[in-house]
């Protein structure tokens, strides 16, 4: 049940705290708890798994790269390979079953190989 609500309720410790999606930086899973990362370094714990706190955010936005993380694409400072930097600096490594997924939600400027996939989908070959 996707929406497209820009902000969130989480319940944490003083009951439902107002959450803008565009300040989450990314979803980690821990067991049946979800820990919601946050710009301002906070995090908040909810018991709930990841998978079904995933459902309240917009997959456009929000993309799983392997099994314990889902990633904000607006929080994401560098791509290298198979991990992803967040602005917090922490380095998520990308699942093998998600790094084609991953590529393709970036536009990767000098890529040689992009360009030449491109050509190919526009012209055929």
């Amino acid at each position: 049940m996707v929406q497209n609500n820009v902000h969130v309720f989480v319940m944490d410790n003083f009951g439902y705290r107002r959450v803008s999606i565009h300040d989450v930086i990314y979803l980690e899973a821990s067991r049946n708890y979800c820990v919601i990362h946050l710009v301002d370094k906070s995090k908040i714990t909810v018991s709930v798994p990841m998978c079904e706190v995933q459902e309240y955010f917009s997959p456009d936005l929000f993309i799983r790269i392997q099994r314990s993380y889902i990633i904000n694409l607006e929080h994401v400072s560098r791509y290298i390979g198979n991990f992803v930097r967040m602005i917090d600096d922490r380095e998520i490594t990308i699942g093998r079953d998600y790094q084609e997924t991953i590529r393709k939600s970036f536009i990767l400027i000098g890529s040689r190989k992009r360009v030449v996939e491109k050509r190919k989908q526009k012209y055929g070959g």
